[in-house]
């Protein structure tokens, strides 16, 4: 999957300091990933939502939705053998001695 986040749409109070291990403070954000019911307009299948874990915590009109995600497919970027016959021909025409 991948996709991007609206981090300036993040209610601030849903974002928890946490003293770990090694000493070091650190800033964590609980979201869940939630699959779509249709495909949205630029083909994202899902979204990323920030909600409370407690729902005793969740505020009336507030839009918990930060984000879009889709799949992600690798593209083959790696020259089949033709292509790669095709482009040394085509450099030892282009040479100029």
């Amino acid at each position: 999957m991948y996709g991007s986040i609206c981090v300036s749409q993040v209610p601030k109070e849903l974002f928890k300091k946490v003293m770990c291990k090694d000493g070091v403070e650190r800033i964590f954000l609980n979201v869940k990933i939630v699959r779509r019911k249709e495909v949205g307009q630029f083909g994202h299948t899902h979204f990323v939502s920030c909600e409370p874990v407690d729902q005793n915590e969740r505020k009336e009109g507030v839009n918990y939705i930060i984000g879009d995600m889709k799949e992600y497919i690798p593209q083959n970027n790696t020259p089949s053998q033709e292509e790669i016959a095709a482009a040394s021909e085509a450099a030892e025409d282009d040479l100029p001695f």
